[in-house]
């Protein structure tokens, strides 16, 4: 696993130096957290692990989190991490890391290494996957004059309607008020639904230690609209979103993010990460702009193994499938397919 003399060694995904090298980082996001690696292999049994450069055996100076998926039929790969929206290298001196990853992965005798972020190197398959879009926080007051005015609109219709915004206090708001209106909502966009283990052990792995939060916003004491946000080293990030259809008109999801927006500034939080969006979902980067974010691309990398499109057209055909199948039939294949789309 060496180039050049240097060498990208596996250690473990909970090896303290890990946390100490993130934690000691501002451009460390929460996906970099080995909460979160701890999270997806716990929901879907994934083996994880870091490849780590160090100086010396107590101290690492670059590093990224993988987990090992596929075997005999697809070949072995490992992926940097499946279900994240963006998870760049760290490094603290700049080295080209493409190399030493081939390196190791040559070495291990995997078929591809998917890396969701940035990679230089001869052999390395770029890839625009979508746009992410971040807010920089600073006073609210500020924030809601930049944002575009349906947006203040919308904020202010929301908050006339009776609408309530709460803080989710115990892990049954997440696992059931909030994931009923998630499998209604994965049934609407035609896609299948996330197993309730993987909120679960969301709840247990960050929400409790306080790495994430979840917000849920009221009607009458009905929940109607939820969202589930990564928090941690000053960066918040929007993980998962859902809503009741018939209550759109009040603007609950309007309500959510002016919450969160509030609620990062006064927190000390950074920035907010709106989450990633599909280059061809038109109206939502509209919608994540008006807020006042910025709009940059998110580059995909594969090493080895030229990335395959595929799946595409299944999730195509299955699309008007879902859209019209009752709810259960979208969680059950999620529990069976989630594991293989790694």
């Amino acid at each position: 696993m060496s180039t050049d003399g240097r060498t990208m060694k596996i250690i473990p995904a909970d090896d303290r130096r890990w946390l100490e090298f993130v934690s000691g980082r501002a451009d460390a996001r929460p996906y970099h957290h080995p909460a979160w690696t701890r999270t997806i292999c716990e929901t879907y049994g994934f083996e994880p692990f870091v490849l780590a450069l160090g100086a010396d055996e107590d101290a690492l100076t670059a590093g990224i989190p993988f987990v090992s998926v596929g075997g005999r039929l697809r070949g072995k790969r490992w992926v940097a991490l499946p279900f994240t929206d963006s998870l760049p290298p760290l490094s603290t001196n700049g080295l080209e890391l493409a190399p030493l990853v081939e390196s190791a992965g040559q070495e291990a005798e995997v078929s591809s290494i998917e890396v969701r972020g940035p990679l230089a190197g001869p052999e390395a398959h770029t890839m625009t996957r979508g746009v992410g879009h971040t807010l920089a926080l600073s006073d609210p007051d500020s924030l809601f004059t930049g944002f575009q005015s349906q947006v203040r609109r919308n904020i202010r219709k929301a908050e006339k309607s009776g609408l309530t915004v709460r803080l989710a206090e115990e892990s049954r708001e997440l696992t059931h008020a909030y994931y009923d209106l998630h499998a209604e909502t994965r049934r609407r966009l035609g896609v299948p639904t996330q197993p309730r283990r993987l909120f679960e052990s969301l709840w247990r792995q960050m929400v409790e230690p306080g790495l994430a939060f979840v917000l849920l916003a009221y009607h009458e004491g009905q929940p109607v609209a939820g969202a589930v946000f990564l928090d941690w080293n000053g960066r918040i990030v929007y993980k998962f979103g859902a809503s009741a259809q018939r209550f759109w008109p009040l603007r609950p999801n309007n309500l959510i993010f002016w919450d969160v927006i509030k609620r990062g500034s006064e927190n000390g939080a950074r920035e907010l990460d709106f989450g990633r969006t599909d280059l061809e979902d038109e109206g939502l980067r509209a919608f994540k702009a008006s807020w006042g974010a910025v709009e940059e691309p998110l580059v995909y990398t594969t090493l080895g193994r030229a990335p395959q499109s595929g799946g595409q057209l299944s999730d195509r055909l299955l699309r008007p499938v879902l859209r019209h199948a009752p709810i259960w039939l979208g969680r059950r294949l999620g529990a069976f397919l989630y594991r293989f789309a790694a």
